[in-house]
This record gives C-alpha cells, sequence and structure tokens, in this order.
C-alpha cells in the first residue's frame, strides 16, 4: 500500500479552514475513495456551500431528506444544515464545493441586499435546493458555479473580486427563480435535526469517555430505541458508528503529532482496548494505525 494522500487525510479530518478572514471561502476538487459509501461524512459548518457533482451519481443526505444526485447536480447548502454524500461502493464520484461564509457578501450596515436577500436564501433558516438542470436559468447557475471554480484555481490578479462578482450573479439567479423567502423556506428548525444536532455535539464533546446508550438516554430524555433510529434517520449511521469515526478522526492527530505508544493513543481517543482500535482504525483507514504513523513520516507502508 502506498502511503496515504494529503487530500485522502484532510476529507477525514475535515481540518482545513474554510478561506481567512480577508476571504472566507474555500474551493474544494475532490474524488473521494471510492472503498468508502460515505464520501462526504455527516457534518454541518456556519458556512454556506454549493456542491455540485461533476461524475457519477449518489446520494445527498440533507437534514432528513435523501436527495439522488447525478453528474450536473447542483446542492445549494444554507448554512448550518446537516448533510453528508453518500455512493455505492467503488463507484467513481467526482464534485467541487464552493464554502464560504455569508460575511463574504454582506455590507458593513444591514442594508436591503442583506435583509431582503442574502439572509432569506442563505442563512440557516433558508431551504435547501437540488437542482438539476435543464431550465435556461439552472445552465447558467451551473456555468456561473463553473466560473467560479476556474477563477479559484487560476488566481489571477483580482481573482477574489471576480468570484465575488459570479457569487452575486450566483445569488440572483436563486432569488429570482426560487422560493427563497424565510416565510417559506422553513425557518422553522425541524426538532429531529435540532436533537441530532445536539446528540452530535455531546459524542465529540465527550469523545474520550466511556459512553453507553444509557447516557445518551439521560441526557435527552428519550429512549435508546427511538434514540438510535432518530439518529440513523438523520446521519444514516448509528450514534456510536459516528461516535466511532469521529475517535479515529482524532487519533489521526496524535499519530501524527506525538510520539505516545499506540495503545496510549488507542486510551486518548475514548477507545478501552487496543484491539478494537485496531480493528475500528482498518475499518476507516483501510491501514493500521503504525502504517498510518509511517505514511505521516513520508514512508511507504508496504
Amino acid at each position: 500500500m502506498n502511503k496515504i494522500s494529503t487530500q485522502n487525510i484532510s476529507h477525514l479530518r475535515e481540518t482545513t479552514p474554510h478561506g481567512n478572514a480577508m476571504f472566507p471561502l474555500m474551493l474544494y476538487d475532490s474524488s473521494p475513495d471510492p472503498s468508502f459509501e460515505e464520501r462526504i461524512g455527516c457534518h454541518w459548518h456556519e458556512e454556506i456551500e454549493f456542491l455540485v457533482i461533476t461524475k457519477g451519481e449518489a446520494l445527498v443526505h440533507l437534514g432528513g431528506t435523501v436527495y439522488p444526485v447525478r453528474e450536473n447536480t447542483i446542492c445549494v447548502i444554507p448554512s448550518n444544515q446537516l448533510h453528508l454524500l453518500t455512493c455505492e461502493l467503488y463507484r467513481r464520484l467526482d464534485f467541487f464545493a464552493i464554502v464560504f461564509h455569508i460575511d463574504f457578501l454582506r455590507s458593513m450596515g444591514n442594508d436591503i441586499v442583506q435583509k431582503k436577500y442574502l439572509e432569506a436564501c442563505l442563512s440557516s433558516g433558508a431551504a435547501c435546493h437540488v437542482i438539476n438542470p435543464a431550465d435556461a436559468w439552472e445552465q447558467q447557475l451551473l456555468q456561473c458555479l463553473g466560473r467560479i471554480r476556474e477563477a479559484f484555481c487560476a488566481k489571477e490578479y483580482a481573482y477574489e473580486l471576480l468570484i465575488k462578482i459570479h457569487l452575486l450573479e450566483a445569488l440572483y439567479l436563486l432569488v429570482t427563480n426560487t422560493a427563497c423567502d424565510r416565510n417559506t423556506a422553513g425557518s422553522t428548525p425541524d426538532h429531529r435535526i435540532v436533537t441530532v444536532k445536539s446528540m452530535m455535539e455531546y459524542l465529540r464533546r465527550n469523545y474520550d469517555n466511556d459512553l453507553t446508550l444509557e447516557h445518551l438516554e439521560k441526557e435527552f430524555g428519550l429512549s435508546k430505541g427511538h434514540i438510535c433510529r432518530l439518529f440513523k434517520s438523520i446521519t444514516n449511521m448509528t450514534p456510536f458508528a459516528y461516535l466511532n469515526y469521529h475517535r479515529i478522526n482524532q487519533s489521526l492527530d496524535f499519530l501524527e503529532h506525538s510520539d505516545d505508544e499506540i495503545s496510549v493513543i488507542a486510551t486518548k481517543s475514548g477507545f478501552n482496548n487496543i484491539s478494537y482500535y485496531n480493528r475500528t482504525f482498518q475499518k476507516y483507514m483501510h491501514m493500521t494505525p503504525s502504517e498510518f504513523r509511517r505514511s505521516c513520516m513520508g514512508e511507504e507502508t508496504g
């Protein structure tokens, strides 16, 4: 096995910042490992995301709804919306994502553009859109996002200005052709999603503790069976599959940036049994912890 690529590491850990304070936008071109069903793990972020499929077919999970997507499908994902992307094992799937903070388009004051259009179309109370371009405006939107991708990759002089222009153009197309209205877009949060996000935060906050379903039952006042059904309906995994996924991601930092023994790292990551840690690590990373550590040092793993 060759050493793991930086792209695969960042895909699993999601540590890359989405731009910076001066330019809060990042573009990701991705061809994820086809041996993982989840090509984007379940997560949410404060930034808005335009996700465009460039090759293959998949399912995008937005909150509690699942949408089939294919080449050229555009997904408009508002701030703080739970989402993940799954694809049949060993099928190729390519996509690019434009992830940006709403502050990139805001003015200093609460002007009419911000109040009437930005908040209505892109904030956490706005609706998701899954668009398979057919109409002229949808083709225009696809081309607009493609131009953002080209500008970001070329990085010619004033590319930031050009990207901002195209983002505003994309927003104009959405506002004038979709129901971007907070009063009709579901501004009342889905209590199921709110509960699951709270569970995810609880699991992430306590990943290094010995957690059980009883802890979740006590914390959220729901039966164990209901917790499992609810969590899986939104995230496509059980609470403890999600917990293990997060624990493995935490252990990657320890493996890369510390000299601790693997047994110590397993314990620090929330695993009480090193054999179980090794099996779980192999499941998610398709290599052993030792192989991963060697790959971080630039060594071949076998």
